[in-house]
């Protein structure tokens, strides 16, 4: 039976509280939805030196160690497991976060022959730093990844968690990261296409593929194919058309400098593309100018504005103009 889905805001909160428990993690979920980053971003948040194994590419004798012949003080010889070169030093005094990706990618056998290192944190004579934190993630059944069942011990020893990526954590994530805002207005748009596949697509939109298209958009030789070679055919046609709108849409200069006479789009997706335009310019210097042409849109394009220009630069909370919007918009959850 699977788990609940959670989003990235919240499973950040429920890895912190493991770590603080010593439970291990288990991070479940299609490609592309940002388990590695997340895994990634939390190692960051604890201060923690982050240590990755590909337990796919791990065979049983391997999380082991190599064995080596060691010469004996009386002139005999013995063997000995070396230690793996991707694990951490025992003697490491700060907080480690051991990430081990694809577990369920990899055999039965090598789930099996980590189950010591997840159960005690050492194996044969080898021990994990004191201070580690212990999280996995990998592909299910349903996501058509070659995946292996979990044996039960070893799913025993985790809290599990099946991640489902929001428009909401992601704009967040990709304004903050300066992702173009035509593509961040547009998923606002058309959200089921943050991430979308029935498994037999090549290319499918994802949260990882839009960050690699955002990154693409200024090397673009042909428009249709650049895109869709990640996204997909229809996902591209879709993003491409509401570009085109997107470029044609009100001068967004013009509406900072005269934000009370400007005109206010009616049409749904130059709303959606003028919000993510004015979020991306939103600074400390002009946001009282676009709060007051926010304040003539809309109420869902004013909390998509008012919301995503935080995630971009947070100390905008601090200004009068918008403590002034969330007085008189107390019942709208930011």
């Amino acid at each position: 039976m699977q788990n609940r889905a959670i989003s990235p805001s919240d499973l950040v909160k429920e890895l912190r509280a493991n770590a603080l428990a010593d439970i291990p993690s288990m991070i479940w979920g299609p490609p592309g939805i940002g388990k590695s980053d997340i895994a990634y971003q939390f190692a960051s948040s604890m201060n923690a030196k982050l240590f990755e194994l590909r337990a796919n590419l791990f065979d049983p004798v391997d999380v082991r160690g190599g064995l080596k012949v060691v010469e004996q003080q009386d002139g005999t010889y013995r063997t000995r497991y070396g230690v793996p070169e991707d694990y951490p030093d025992t003697d490491y005094q700060g907080t480690v976060a051991l990430f081990i990706d694809e577990l369920p990618n990899a055999p039965k056998a090598t789930q099996n022959a980590l189950l010591q290192l997840l159960l005690n944190k050492r194996i044969g004579t080898y021990e994990l730093p004191a201070n580690t934190i212990i999280v996995a993630a990998g592909n299910r059944a349903q996501d058509r990844a070659a995946v292996h069942e979990m044996p039960t011990p070893v799913r025993n020893r985790f809290a599990h968690y099946t991640l489902e990526p929001t428009v909401d954590d992601w704009v967040k994530w990709a304004m903050s990261h300066g992702v173009d805002d035509s593509i961040t207005s547009f998923i606002r748009m058309r959200p089921s296409l943050l991430h979308s596949t029935d498994g037999s697509d090549y290319a499918f939109p994802s949260p990882r593929t839009w960050t690699m298209l955002d990154r693409k958009l200024p090397h673009m030789s042909d428009d249709f194919y650049g895109c869709a070679s990640m996204i997909g055919d229809g996902p591209a046609g879709e993003y491409l058309s509401y570009r085109a709108i997107y470029k044609d849409m009100p001068d967004i200069d013009q509406i900072i400098e005269k934000p009370s006479t400007s005109t206010v789009p009616t049409d749904t997706s130059v709303l959606f593309a003028v919000s993510g335009a004015l979020a991306s310019r939103a600074t400390k210097d002009n946001f009282d100018s676009i709060m007051r042409f926010v304040r003539r849109m809309p109420a869902e394009y004013q909390v998509i504005t008012v919301r995503d220009s935080i995630a971009k630069q947070q100390d905008l909370v601090t200004l009068d103009c918008f403590t002034s919007w969330t007085t008189d918009n107390a019942a709208v959850l930011l």
